[in-house]
């Protein structure tokens, strides 16, 4: 195909001299056909032949593993009139729509329905998975957090349990919120402020994604769930050990961040801070991960909060499965879209950190040794 419309292309430029477009148009009017013939086959005579790797470059999730979504799905309530179309076909459309940047419209073509039954079968897929498979995202305890804390330790940096980060998920212009200004952030594009916490592989324990992006990381923070408990009861969430983040979050002995950097920082705070950088890369690249298996997340389209959110999450909900099935992944050259901020204890209610947090890391930075740490990604 792609070979007929570069000749077509081709044969465009050489027949335009002489006048010949009809032609031309006639031969550009049968590939389109072909193409809109092929894209109504594809779920029943394209999909098919997909080898594995194939199908999880399209859908991201391995056959089997949308199988195993169909058995979960199928006895759950759905609310549209999913008997018209087979559940198969709700999944891989609403994986695709996640999967890729093509239009609703397209998509709709693609797999013989319309942009409004896409968008709906969308909209209740995400329900429906950010509900039942919540468990996927979840907080290391016991087991899990000794792995994680062993594999966070190869920074050299000890007792640490996740790693805390943010980045920017574009919206259009919400509707129904009290201030869509809030949503406007320092790129000056609406989007909502998604702060994940994850483990030392990259997988996600707790996500945020509702609150605007115009707000600081650090109240984002306080908003979370984490953030709420580790007001409430730290010991019982981190079990002794920490989170680490950037400068925009508020330094405690519950979550550390790097030295304020002005070009003259001694070597042992030096030292701490490119481990703090080591494992900060972790919550880097998951983002970056997400959003190259997600691509939907650069233009989600949608005006409502709450549905983003869902979408979001669900996002989040199926990297976590791909990463238990150690789904390969093609990286995007870009990052994720971040957007600058000032360091918390810059700001008019920042501090320099809790005394707790003050004191610990002057603690570890005294401890660390002189070997480079690792990169754990």
């Amino acid at each position: 195909m792609a070979v007929e419309a570069c000749f077509a292309f081709l044969l465009a430029e050489e027949l335009d001299a002489y006048d010949n477009v009809p032609f031309v148009a006639d031969a550009l009017r049968h590939l389109q056909r072909k193409r809109s013939k092929a894209q109504r086959n594809y779920i029943n005579t394209v999909v098919p032949k997909y080898s594995i790797s194939e199908f999880q470059t399209h859908f991201q999730l391995t056959p089997t593993q949308v199988e195993e979504l169909i058995t979960c799905l199928e006895p759950l309530n759905w609310n549209v009139m999913r008997r018209k179309w087979p559940l198969r076909n709700i999944i891989l459309s609403s994986l695709w729509t996640l999967t890729t940047l093509e239009s609703y419209r397209d998509v709709a073509e693609r797999f013989q329905t319309s942009k409004s039954v896409i968008c709906d079968h969308l909209h209740e897929f995400c329900a429906l998975i950010s509900e039942n498979f919540s468990d996927k995202i979840r907080w290391p305890k016991g087991a899990e957090a000794e792995t994680s804390v062993a594999g966070f330790s190869l920074t050299g940096l000890p007792g640490t349990l996740c790693a805390v980060g943010s980045c920017h998920i574009p919206i259009d212009k919400p509707q129904g919120v009290p201030v869509p200004e809030a949503y406007l952030n320092g790129k000056m594009f609406y989007s909502i402020n998604l702060m994940g916490f994850c483990d030392h592989v990259g997988r996600f324990v707790h996500i945020s994604a509702e609150h605007p992006g115009g707000w600081h990381n650090s109240q984002v923070f306080e908003m979370t769930e984490v953030g709420k408990a580790l007001e409430e009861d730290p010991h019982t969430l981190l079990q002794n050990y920490h989170l680490v983040g950037d400068v925009t979050f508020p330094l405690s002995e519950y979550l550390l961040t790097p030295f304020p950097d002005f070009g003259n920082l001694v070597l042992r705070k030096g030292r701490y801070n490119w481990r703090i950088l080591s494992a900060l890369k972790v919550i880097q690249k998951s983002f970056r991960v997400l959003q190259s298996r997600f691509h939907r997340l650069k233009s989600l389209q949608m005006h409502s909060i709450a549905k983003t959110s869902i979408a979001v999450k669900t996002c989040c909900i199926l990297h976590n499965m791909c990463l238990e099935n150690n789904n390969p992944v093609q990286l995007d050259d870009t990052d994720c879209d971040a957007v600058s901020q000032e360091p918390f204890h810059l700001l008019p209610n920042g501090h320099s950190g809790s005394l707790g947090g003050i004191s610990k890391r002057q603690e570890i930075a005294a401890s660390l040794s002189k070997k480079r740490p690792h990169y754990i990604i």
